[in-house]
């Protein structure tokens, strides 16, 4: 009786035991678990702020920009504001970075330092951009605008040809279109550059000097000309109609273009469409321009109609010009070689 209850107990006590054996087997298993979850959320979460932080610190790639170059007039400053290039390249992960000019050499100087990869300018920062070496393509060009740029006086002034400036000296912008019709001018006049005092300003500059009698004549385009026509009278010794078309190119660096020529496209489609509007709105659109550059109603209407708005894809015919300017320059020793301005047009066909 006391064996079956010795044996009973023992087997009781050796069930307690298994039992507290097996307890004790789940509490570890337990205790392990939960080191190993906590082990790997720490290590999860350490991961993630590590990714987090990454993802903060670093730029975000998500965006591709279009950096582009403007002036003060022309379809481009309008397109800017319109803001229609932004919404629809934004649907292809694109931005658009506008950046303002007073004149073309600091455009393709930009274009040259990867600061900028579109931009737009006249007949000369370009030639002399080729010779320097800058890598750049023409991609479209507009209308060209006869007697758009002109050389004036004060009207008070003792110099009424454009014999009497020898000595004098004139406000121009190296390398660009002023720069240029003062050439063919002096030339008209019997003189050549060596005899006049050239004083190289960019436009707002100059305007200061010519306005305070500093320089005696100034080499300007529009919208520059008209503005100072506000408040000062002047007297035109001559202006470009039968020296030269004004004409403007729509530029683009060479690897951007090569890179992305959709979106080169695209930026040319949308300007046409803004110049389209202006050319169709001139008031709505002079409006915009006074108010914007501070220009009296009546000038902003007369510059918005005497000027023709349009995209063209580079015709033959600006490209002949443009080699005959470049020749000019190379034979005065303006440029060190001789460019040919075939090779800097781009070869991909704009649909226009």
């Amino acid at each position: 009786m006391s064996h079956k209850k010795t044996g009973f107990k023992s087997l009781n006590i050796s069930l307690i035991s298994i039992k507290q054996r097996f307890n004790w087997g789940y509490a570890l298993l337990f205790i392990l678990f939960v080191c190993l979850s906590s082990a790997i959320a720490s290590c999860n979460s350490e991961l993630i702020n590590n990714s987090l932080a990454k993802t903060q610190n670093a730029p975000s790639n998500l965006t591709r920009v279009v950096r582009i170059g403007h002036q003060r007039f022309g379809a481009l400053f309008y397109l800017k504001a319109k803001g229609s290039l932004e919404r629809r390249l934004a649907k292809m992960g694109w931005s658009v970075e506008w950046t303002e000019f007073a004149a073309g050499p600091p455009i393709l100087e930009a274009i040259g330092k990867g600061k900028i990869d579109l931009g737009y300018a006249g007949v000369a920062p370009p030639i002399f951009a080729q010779s320097d070496g800058v890598p750049f393509v023409y991609i479209a060009n507009d209308s060209a605008l006869p007697g758009s740029i002109g050389i004036i006086v004060p009207e008070d002034s003792p110099i009424r040809t454009l014999a009497d400036l020898k000595g004098k000296k004139i406000a121009a912008t190296r390398k660009t279109a002023g720069h240029y019709l003062l050439i063919r001018a002096l030339t008209q006049g019997g003189l050549e550059l060596k005899d006049v005092q050239f004083v190289d300003l960019p436009p707002p500059t100059a305007q200061q000097a010519f306005v305070r009698g500093e320089v005696d004549a100034w080499a300007i385009w529009q919208p520059f000309l008209a503005q100072l026509q506000e408040t000062m009278p002047v007297h035109f010794l001559t202006n470009s109609d039968g020296l030269m078309n004004d004409r403007n190119f729509y530029l683009a660096s060479r690897s951007f273009a090569s890179e992305f020529p959709d979106i080169v496209k695209i930026v040319m489609g949308e300007t046409r469409q803004m110049a389209t509007w202006i050319t169709k709105n001139t008031e709505p659109a002079a409006e915009f321009i006074s108010a914007r550059r501070g220009m009296k109603i009546t000038t902003a209407i007369m510059l918005t109609k005497s000027r023709r708005y349009d995209v063209l894809p580079i015709q033959d015919r600006a490209v002949e010009e443009q080699q005959r300017i470049a020749e000019i320059f190379f034979r005065l020793g303006l440029l060190p070689d001789r460019i040919w301005i075939e090779d800097v047009i781009w070869k991909q066909k704009l649909d226009l």
